[in-house]
């Protein structure tokens, strides 16, 4: 069942300067999923995001009631999340922790309805995508060994969130992988029978992978079962346009898969780095920053302490007429101690 309250952020695929947009993957003929554009944000997103002092920031008005009769929930709070990468740096370094938070439990088992619907939906370009992704291997022998559970993501989303949804993720790939991953998810091993097909592409006959590459590219290009929801465009498909690019621009890695796994996770723990200390705040305290008894800040839920914490924040912000900066910095550490505590 689709999400009501899931937008999605969308870029342009083709271009020399990026565009974003807010769409929605909603309904159309015959159970199929179209995308629908909400809201153009233009070439910087980071517009609608206001700053309120130290490590505060909202989203604008304009962009919340643009999107609220849409979804179900708070627009405010699922925006906040969708325009996180837009945030001042600075700001995510400190809030990072906070917005992190809960990424890693456990996923919960497939349901019966949830398998059928895999088996039925999620189409096998985007499998040996997803096996990529997580895997890093060039060998698809164990494609349909996959959890299912990798694939559960996927469902609900229109083939334009589909798309969308890949291109953040193939960001991680440096320029020397592009190619590799490409030679898997077209699985163009499947026409080389040397042994080395599955672990060195680079050593194959180049000219005869250009073509069968082509080949892929147009066979998906027609799959009209692939396409769903998409309107028809003159020529290749944007999405694929974007492939044929980096296949003909691209080399392969000069590493074994082996090397190149290694190398990328040794390189995600170098990022690691100590949370800065937080300072202690009582709940008398926060309760008297907040003006809110201290048994109702205990009940409030997250989406409703940070709703609180906004109204008190547009209040106490130095640049308002009644602001102060010192009981601007305790709310702001008063509601980072809160959020904790709510985990």
């Amino acid at each position: 069942m689709k999400d009501p309250n899931r937008l999605y952020l969308a870029r342009n695929i083709l271009g020399s300067r990026p565009r974003y947009f807010l769409r929605q993957s909603v309904p159309c003929a015959d159970s199929i999923l179209c995308s629908q554009q909400l809201f153009d944000l233009g070439e910087d997103p980071e517009t609608f995001i206001i700053y309120i002092g130290d490590n505060g920031y909202y989203i604008s008005d304009e962009l919340i009631d643009a999107v609220q009769d849409k979804i179900q929930g708070d627009a405010g709070e699922i925006l906040e999340e969708l325009l996180w990468p837009f945030v001042d740096p600075e700001i995510r370094r400190k809030l990072e922790s906070f917005m992190n938070r809960g990424y890693n439990k456990p996923l919960s088992p497939v349901s019966s309805e949830e398998k059928k619907a895999i088996d039925e939906q999620i189409h096998i370009f985007d499998r040996r995508r997803l096996h990529y992704l997580w895997y890093g291997s060039i060998d698809q022998t164990g494609l349909y060994k996959m959890p299912d559970k990798l694939c559960r993501k996927l469902l609900g989303m229109s083939r334009d969130e589909k798309e969308q949804y890949f291109i953040r993720k193939e960001q991680v790939y440096a320029a020397d992988e592009i190619k590799d991953y490409l030679y898997t998810i077209f699985n163009l091993q499947e026409h080389f029978t040397e042994s080395f097909a599955r672990s060195m592409p680079q050593g194959l006959n180049q000219e005869k992978m250009d073509d069968f590459f082509v080949e892929a590219l147009c066979k998906l290009d027609r799959d009209k079962s692939f396409w769903k929801g998409v309107k028809p465009v003159p020529g290749l498909q944007p999405y694929l346009t974007r492939y044929l690019i980096f296949f003909f621009d691209y080399g392969f890695s000069r590493r074994s898969p082996f090397d190149e796994y290694l190398y990328r996770f040794m390189n995600s723990r170098r990022k690691f780095s100590w949370p800065e200390r937080k300072k202690h705040v009582t709940l008398e305290q926060a309760s008297a920053i907040f003006d809110t008894p201290a048994d109702k800040l205990t009940q409030l839920s997250r989406k409703e302490l940070t709703k609180l914490y906004r109204q008190r924040a547009k209040n106490l912000h130095p640049d308002t007429p009644d602001g102060e900066h010192d009981e601007f910095v305790k709310l702001t550490e008063a509601y980072e101690e809160l959020l904790v505590k709510k985990n």
